[in-house]
């Protein structure tokens, strides 16, 4: 067989697919002798810098070869090369249709379709390899991170759960467990998970962090700066911010380091909606929403200038956005504002902290007829320079909205830090304070804001108004 003259006429269906220009189509190429010569002539052509080129020779193999898998597998990673991912995930499952069982290629075809955008299908396709092949962990370990990327964390820490049983001396994944146990409150687990990974490699900065972490969510300071001072003397250049919760372990009473705010919300960022929602149960929108729609008029609706502080990813901008004609978003954590600026609720969107925002405006606008701030004053502990801002920035006759946590009871104190790292305040504190600067209080309401370690949290909704 020595000329295109002789070989089938027409290329497979999911090769004649692919959505870019097909150079067989428009002039044919002379297939070598033997698809191993195709094959090794396409890699010369991709090592000498043609990509382009070592694909058409290879797709011209696959014109004389059609059930060549070694040649699928290679056009698939040219493929990915040039940036045409479903293509190469096409080209990978016209493999599998071919062979089956061949664990390699359905490993490369799910590692293939998580990099195309498709993790639903990428899933699929490790659970597939996973019923030929139990036990696989590489299969395992994608798998468990795909589950945590899309959110499925209790699936995550079950596959991860598995991996760490079938080779308990790998670091890798009881290291990964344990940050998702964290996030999921399972506090303690998290801290036995991270010491286990540390066994196995002490020397890993990302294990101490997390487990620093852990600490202070348990309220164990010592331990957690322990842990947290061992991660930044194997990172000295901080690239995990490890100063910042450290900072916040050594921090005043009054407020908390915005270095810790920023690195805690981004460490969160693309889970975060999911971990507020369906772990913590988060109702701090829908109390925002609930006061709005008792304190602003209909005829109002839709004609506010509004201000998200602390917006997150925008779950307190949903339900703004029915009240606003313009609604600004400020964050401290950058990766927040890019998971907001993705929902497309706000005509504006800001890294910057809350007191500085009111003050200089955002994106031009200093003037707002209404400021929410839901699950904010929990990271500020003296209020004061908040109060002061809302009454200059905030419109006569504007509003401030706010979720706050109540004071464990007994409590004399206007605010106090407490050992979850949040501060709880006192009602007659804030409303005290808003009447030193021109302000009323229009609605105060006890609610439960959320789950904290599977208990309720008790906190309050306040509505101030600028006289």
């Amino acid at each position: 067989m020595s000329s295109a003259s002789s070989l089938p006429s027409a290329l497979p269906p999911f090769l004649a697919a692919i959505p870019d220009s097909n150079p067989l189509a428009q002039q044919p190429l002379d297939a070598p002798l033997g698809a191993g010569d195709g094959m090794a002539a396409a890699l010369a052509l991709h090592e000498a810098g043609a990509p382009g080129a070592a694909l058409e020779r290879l797709l011209a193999v696959l014109r004389g070869w059609p059930s060549e898998t070694e040649a699928y597998l290679l056009a698939s990673e040219m493929l990915l090369e040039l940036g045409r991912s479903m293509a190469a995930a096409n080209c990978l499952a016209r493999a599998i249709a071919l062979a089956p069982g061949d664990i390699r290629l359905r490993l490369a075809h799910a590692e293939t379709l998580a990099r195309a955008g498709r993790p639903a299908a990428a899933i699929a396709g490790y659970q597939a390899l996973l019923r030929l092949r139990p036990g696989h962990a590489g299969a395992l370990l994608a798998l468990a991170r795909l589950l945590a990327v899309t959110g499925e964390t209790a699936r995550a820490a079950g596959t991860y759960r598995e991996l760490c049983r079938l080779d308990p001396r790998d670091p890798e994944p009881a290291r990964e467990l344990g940050v998702l146990l964290i996030g999921l409150e399972q506090l303690p687990e998290a801290v036995e998970t991270l010491q286990r990974a540390l066994r196995l490699a002490p020397d890993t900065a990302e294990a101490h962090a997390h487990l620093g972490r852990a600490w202070m969510l348990l309220g164990e300071r010592e331990k957690a700066r322990n842990s947290l001072a061992h991660a930044l003397e194997i990172d000295s250049g901080d690239r995990l911010g490890v100063q910042g919760l450290l900072d916040a372990l050594e921090a005043p009473s009054d407020s908390l380091p915005p270095a810790y705010v920023r690195h805690l919300f981004d460490q969160y960022a693309e889970n975060f909606d999911k971990a507020l929602l369906e772990v913590l149960d988060y109702q701090g929108p829908r109390l925002l929403r609930r006061a709005l729609d008792r304190l602003v008029p209909i005829d109002r609706h839709g004609q506010l200038d509004m201000l998200d502080i602390g917006c997150g990813t925008g779950l307190t901008g949903r339900e703004l956005r029915p009240f606003a004609r313009h609604l600004a978003g400020i964050d401290l954590a950058p990766r927040m504002i890019d998971q907001a600026a993705r929902t497309g609720v706000y005509d504006a969107l800001a890294v910057a902290d809350a007191v500085t925002a009111l003050r200089d405006g955002v994106d031009g606008q200093r003037r707002w007829d209404a400021v929410a701030a839901g699950d904010v004053l929990v990271y500020l502990g003296d209020l004061a320079p908040l109060i002061e801002a809302l009454a200059t920035a905030l419109n006569p006759g504007g509003l401030f909205l706010a979720t706050a946590e109540a004071l464990p009871e007994g409590t004399d104190a206007p605010w106090l830090l407490k050992p979850t790292r949040r501060f709880g305040h006192a009602e007659g504190y804030i409303a005290k304070l808003a009447v030193e600067h021109g302000l009323s209080v229009v609605l105060i309401e006890k609610a439960v804001l959320r789950l904290e370690r599977r208990q309720p949290v008790q906190g309050f909704v306040i509505a101030l108004q600028r006289n």
